[in-house]
């Protein structure tokens, strides 16, 4: 059996690998995996590209639901997303709380962290950061 270590280190290697692979690959899965059937009925499946602020450049296929919705987020919030991957929350959350607001992202993959850095490069977006949970996991 494989420690609490080692589970971590193959669940941050396949993250990694996700976080820049074609996203089509993910759309066949149930939560990106790859490996889930493509016919499996998945409630979660809310689609964010309705919303004004989707980005497909950090839409991975990952996500579980519109979690932004139910939430109350107010102009000038602090928003901490966790698990962010690669920013798709993060930055609809951006677009409910405004310029004076502030989204921080959490991930404990590098490779999420990168994507969704350049996401948010690209997008000008500079009261989004993404940072790396490196301690806790």
């Amino acid at each position: 059996m494989n420690s609490q270590k080692e589970i971590k280190e193959i669940v941050r290697q396949k993250y990694s690998e996700i976080a820049f692979q074609n996203r089509g690959v993910n759309a066949a899965s149930c939560c990106g995996a790859g490996e889930c059937s493509i016919e499996t009925a998945n409630i979660m499946t809310d689609d964010y590209s309705i919303l004004e602020a989707y980005n497909p450049d950090a839409d991975l296929c990952l996500g579980c639901g519109l979690p932004t919705q139910f939430v109350q987020i107010k102009k000038g919030d602090v928003v901490f997303d966790l698990g962010s991957g690669a920013g798709n929350d993060a930055f609809i959350a951006r677009s409910e709380l405004g310029e004076t607001g502030k989204v921080i992202g959490i991930d404990f993959t590098p490779a999420m962290i990168e994507k969704a850095r350049q996401n948010a490069e690209k997008l000008g977006y500079h009261n989004v950061e993404f940072k790396t949970a490196s301690g806790c996991c």
